[in-house]
């Protein structure tokens, strides 16, 4: 394994919210990742990441120095620190009015979604640890994604931060077998580990879900694996499974994996170059294909058990200081349901497309949109399909229509299994 520091340039980037991520700012310390996942898309060439992806790893000495620039930028302040360097050293009167919980506050993902910050690296390096202790200082909340029990080394941080704010690790976890998941992801965590670890988390107050993905054909969509990982999920206490499937872009990412089935699943090669030899750009298989080898979308499947199981299909979202509340909350139930439309229920694409756009223009918009007039909301650029879902959720405090959505979907994903499954 070789270790390369080297100052970035930058360290930053926002992005916006969806049913993957409340996140809005994210970061990564890493390029690269020892955790060598065979289906990891972060090895496909337009990440513009180094070719020995797995095996030498690009640390970002500078990270901690950029986050906090970057912090003091948007006007924060470290609450949380001894020392600050700054005339609140000598006058502590002045730690409240410097205090900058007005100011509107973000989930930070910490991790960015390709290189794991904490992978096996992390245990000599401490990045992550040294970029979690600055959010902590900062009183900004922090979201997770990993697939190594190392972030538990941070709990003490994980629980300080959740105690003022808000704090969410969560794991990947794709394969019950762990055979099989050690061919797919050599060098992480086990999924019992895993597992494990959610428990441990959710007993120290933490937040903690599971991500179901990439689930993988005919390996991680079967109804033995499903069946596992949800109900495991649900005796650990997750919070939410968030379920979808595997894409491969083409060049690297692809035909790694591709030569990893042809040497452990050679019965399934065959069928992987029918679902994925469109070459699509961004990865994803042959739809047609897919139909046609009557395979069922695992996003349908997993729907399904989770309403079963009583877990949720995506992590509720937190409401950071300083933002509008109403807004945001209207927003998460604008996304859930253009979710549920769009891949459950088979709504108009213009009505789902409006969904979404609304959710965007929520979430930055400036002014709470429940103390306004009827009037006042009419002339908001959200187009008047989506106004009711809006109206209703101002007057009642919550959205029936979600609700009454989420059944119709669970009945629509039932109908759509047992068909499959007669044929």
């Amino acid at each position: 394994m070789i270790i390369e520091e080297y100052d970035a340039k930058s360290l930053v980037r926002t992005a916006r919210t969806s049913l993957f991520s409340w996140a809005e700012v994210y970061l990564n310390p890493y390029q690269g990742c020892e955790h060598d996942c065979v289906y990891c898309d972060g090895k496909a060439e337009s990440y513009y990441m180094h070719d020995d992806f797995g095996q030498r790893i690009r640390v970002k000495k500078n990270a901690p120095e950029l986050l906090e620039l970057y912090f003091k930028k948007q006007g924060f302040f470290p609450v949380n620190r001894e020392k600050t360097s700054t005339l609140v050293d000598y006058f502590p009167n002045l730690r409240e009015s410097a205090d900058s919980s007005k100011k509107k506050k973000f989930v930070l993902f910490i991790g960015g979604g390709v290189c794991d910050v904490y992978q096996p690296v992390e245990k000599e390096v401490k990045m992550t640890r040294k970029l979690l202790q600055i959010a902590y200082d900062y009183k900004i909340p922090v979201f997770f994604l990993t697939k190594n029990i190392l972030i538990l080394r941070d709990l003490d941080l994980l629980k300080k931060i959740n105690e003022e704010s808000y704090a969410c690790a969560s794991f990947t976890i794709t394969l019950a077998d762990e055979k099989k998941q050690k061919i797919f992801e050599p060098n992480a965590s086990t999924s019992q580990e895993r597992f494990e670890a959610i428990e441990k988390l959710r007993d120290e107050g933490i937040h903690s879900g599971i991500y179901f993905y990439p689930t993988l054909p005919f390996l991680g969509d079967t109804d033995e694996n499903m069946n596992s990982i949800y109900k495991t999920g649900k005796e650990v206490g997750a919070e939410f499974i968030y379920c979808w499937g595997l894409t491969l872009k083409r060049g690297l990412n692809k035909n790694q994996f591709m030569k990893a089935l042809q040497d452990y699943f050679p019965e399934y090669y065959p069928k992987y170059k029918e679902l994925y030899g469109n070459e699509d750009k961004y990865g994803s298989l042959d739809s047609t294909k897919f139909e046609e080898l009557g395979l069922i979308w695992p996003e349908i499947k997993g729907y399904k058990l989770g309403q079963e199981l009583k877990i949720d299909y995506t992590l509720k979202r937190y409401v950071p200081e300083g933002r509008i509340e109403s807004n945001l909350m209207i927003a998460e139930v604008l996304n859930r349901l253009a979710y549920l439309k769009s891949y459950f229920i088979r709504s108009s694409k213009y009505e789902t497309r409006q969904l979404n756009l609304a959710a965007s223009y929520l979430n930055s918009f400036s002014k709470d949109i429940s103390l306004m007039s009827n009037e006042e909301r009419s002339k908001l650029d959200i187009d008047k399909v989506i106004i009711p879902y809006v109206e209703e959720y101002i007057r009642e405090k919550r959205s029936k229509t979600l609700k009454s959505t989420e059944e119709k979907a669970y009945t629509s994903v039932s109908k759509y299994i047992k068909q499959k499954e007669s044929k």
